[in-house]
């Protein structure tokens, strides 16, 4: 389970339900993969608020025990992005497997609104 820790994280009409799925994911044994936004533009804020308003129980239980990633602003964006993939259990051989099947399947699609067929070059062949 990714869980994203922004301002907005536990507020509003969905905070319980996301409770809810994060109690079963526990319940489980399911991992979960924090994703700290840090990015004001995004909501970001200090790791502390969450633990104003978290359930409590949830707190009690661990949660917050594991790491989190943190997602930075700026030139930081895409190491954190990384760093957030990998925790997610992203290697660089799957990496590197996906873009090989992407780049095999892009030689054998066409854009959309292509044709196989062949048009003619100049009105003459036009009936």
């Amino acid at each position: 389970m990714l869980l994203y820790l922004n301002k907005a994280t536990w507020a509003g009409e969905g905070a319980e339900a996301l409770a809810e799925q994060v109690r079963a994911a526990r319940e489980a044994r399911l991992p979960i993969v924090m994703a700290h936004e840090n990015d004001a533009v995004r909501g970001g804020c200090i790791f502390a608020h969450f633990f104003e308003v978290t359930p409590r129980d949830l707190i009690a239980d661990g949660l917050y025990h594991d790491l989190a990633v943190g997602c930075h602003a700026g030139p930081h964006r895409q190491v954190s992005i990384a760093l957030l993939a990998q925790a997610l259990g992203a290697t660089k051989q799957t990496a590197q497997s996906r873009v090989r099947r992407v780049t095999a399947l892009a030689r054998t699609t066409q854009p959309r609104g292509s044709s196989s067929k062949t048009e003619p070059s100049s009105g003459e062949d036009l009936a």
